[in-house]
């Protein structure tokens, strides 16, 4: 079974530079995750009104979870999962709040800026009685030891789903960077072969450089091609990172 997987970060819709407006690139962020080709898709900063727009244009044959991480549920940034009805069907979906209240909605790590969540699905493949757990996040901006502790955790949920894994999001994290260590470590790796190049740009368009935003995949999983997408459709920049996207086969 052959599974492509894609994460993107699609930068929040309230940044203030004109020609990258949500409502100038919507269309565009939209072709993306279309040309993509993607069974799965994880998404970072999407907005509830982002989400939703997203979640309507994709049409009725994909499923989607992913609540806000405030107390109120849908405000502040959501990291939205969506998947394919054609190849998965969704079992189980959930938000979880890194930090010691993961039940908790708004609760964070040690002096962060934000509350930051997982959107997690299990799924059972096509045709199959199969399960499969995938885990989108967006880790936090400034502290290395939230990074750490959010790795930490990902690695303990998914473990306890028993479930082949993947894991993805815009980790905030180069793939050397310490924080990263505890996926590492218990047999996760990245499917970008070494030098892919950068997924952050800022709106410049860059490709060189090293990558933040990062699918991986727990021993289970054949990774058959993987690539940071850098097409612009309509010749214009989706977002400020590009998405990463990956084929993969479970053995």
């Amino acid at each position: 079974m052959e599974l492509t997987i894609a994460t993107f970060n699609l930068r929040n819709s309230l940044g203030r530079e004109w020609e990258h407006l949500w409502w100038r690139r919507r269309g565009t962020t939209l072709a993306t995750l279309r040309m993509l080709d993607a069974d799965v898709i994880g998404c970072q900063e999407a907005h509830w009104w982002q989400y939703r727009w997203l979640a309507r244009k994709l049409g009725a044959s994909w499923d989607h979870a992913g609540r806000g991480r405030s107390r109120r549920g849908r405000l502040g940034e959501h990291v939205p999962v969506f998947a394919h009805r054609s190849q998965l069907t969704v079992v189980d979906a959930r938000t979880r709040w890194f930090g010691d209240r993961p039940a908790t909605p708004g609760s964070t790590l040690p002096d962060a800026s934000f509350p930051r969540i997982t959107t997690s699905i299990r799924a059972r493949l096509a045709g199959s009685d199969r399960t499969i757990s995938i885990f989108n996040a967006h880790l936090d901006e400034h502290l290395a030891a939230n990074r750490r502790r959010s790795a930490e955790q990902l690695r303990d949920w998914a473990a306890a789903t028993g479930d082949p894994a993947v894991i993805m999001g815009d980790l905030n994290a180069e793939l050397a960077d310490a924080e990263l260590e505890p996926l590492l470590a218990a047999g996760y790796r990245s499917v970008l072969p070494a030098g892919s190049g950068s997924t952050a740009h800022e709106y410049t368009g860059e490709i060189e450089g090293h990558a933040i935003d990062h699918i991986l995949v727990s021993p289970e999983w054949t990774v058959i091609e993987a690539r940071i997408e850098t097409r612009r459709p309509g010749g214009r920049l989706p977002s400020d990172h590009w998405p990463v996207v990956a084929t993969l086969r479970l053995t």
